[in-house]
């Protein structure tokens, strides 16, 4: 069984792997890859090692950087990865903009069928 502080990470990684492809997220359980864990200086969990190139070149380490709560969103951490430029990322977080476009699209059809009820 997962390690209830990792499966804090997991929905969020999840959501944010499908909405920046560029980017590849790998999950590993540090206790069952000892050999990997110990490569990747692993210690605290959980623990994102963020690789570019082949090197890694930044951690999250618990969550100090997400606000210290375990319960931080998942906007957090996407700018969180953003600043390492891990993901591309514009300033608004991706699942802001889904929802700001789900909802321009709705204006558009309330406005619309409003139109065509006046006439």
């Amino acid at each position: 069984m997962d390690n209830p502080t990792q499966e804090v990470m997991d929905k969020p990684a999840h959501i944010l792997a499908k909405q920046h492809i560029e980017t590849r997220f790998v999950k590993i359980q540090a206790e069952k890859s000892p050999f990997l864990a110990e490569k990747l200086k692993i210690v605290v969990l959980p623990t994102l090692a963020l690789i570019k190139n082949t090197k890694v070149d930044d951690y999250v380490v618990g969550f100090n950087e997400l606000g210290g709560r375990d319960d931080f969103s998942t906007e957090d951490l996407e700018e969180r990865l953003a600043r390492a430029q891990v993901i591309h990322y514009e300033g608004e977080s991706s699942s802001h903009k889904v929802k700001s476009m789900t909802q321009a699209r709705r204006s558009v059809r309330q406005s619309a069928n409003s139109d065509s009820d006046s006439e």
